[in-house]
């Protein structure tokens, strides 16, 4: 029992003395020099959005339920058909209603100059199909995959080797390095 417990406070103590994971938002706050104050601004805003659009999706889906029941059961009221039809349109209407406001209060949270690299964040998204098809043809390297930081508990460490973890461009002039083919051995007979 007591070698149990020196075990587990062993482990505890490892695990608090590695660097933490870095946060989904380390490259955006990175590229857009965003403030710790900002970041938190925008997930209080993340939350208070999507509690409110839960509240409106639950609605729709009733409704949408409903609907779905009234034309199994064959029922031909039109006037009740279109009625909620309009219904699930207004809820549908609410909801980028929200979003939209929701978009707006996250942008006035940035400076102008955040606002400005957002928007060529936002031109580079419009470029993401044309960048897949250039890696799938070859004109374009892939990403590579890093591994997590970290000791390898169960394979999901740098002992896991490639292909664990977050993408990652590691090369030093931005220009990520092409993999080789791995051979898979055959299935045996």
């Amino acid at each position: 029992m007591i070698g149990r417990m020196l075990l587990v406070a062993t482990l505890a103590g490892a695990l608090a003395a590695q660097a933490p994971f870095p946060t989904a938002t380390d490259a955006l706050k990175s590229y857009l020099g965003l403030q710790d104050s900002q970041i938190e601004s925008l997930r209080q805003l993340r939350q208070q959005q999507t509690q409110a659009i839960q509240s409106l999706v639950a609605e729709l889906a009733a409704r949408q339920r409903a609907l779905r029941e009234q034309l199994d059961r064959g029922v031909t009221d039109t006037a009740a058909l279109g009625r909620a039809l309009l219904e699930i349109e207004g809820l549908r209407k609410r909801l980028t209603e929200v979003e939209n406001a929701a978009r707006n209060q996250a942008l006035a949270i940035l400076s102008s100059d955040q606002r400005a690299k957002l928007d060529a964040l936002e031109q580079a998204r419009k470029l993401e199909a044309a960048v897949r098809q250039a890696i799938a043809l070859g004109l374009l390297a892939p990403p590579t995959i890093e591994p997590w930081p970290g000791p390898g508990v169960r394979g999901f460490g740098p002992e896991a080797g490639p292909g664990f973890g977050p993408w990652r461009d590691s090369s030093a002039d931005g220009v990520a390095p092409m993999r080789g083919l791995r051979r898979v051995p055959p299935l045996p007979r």
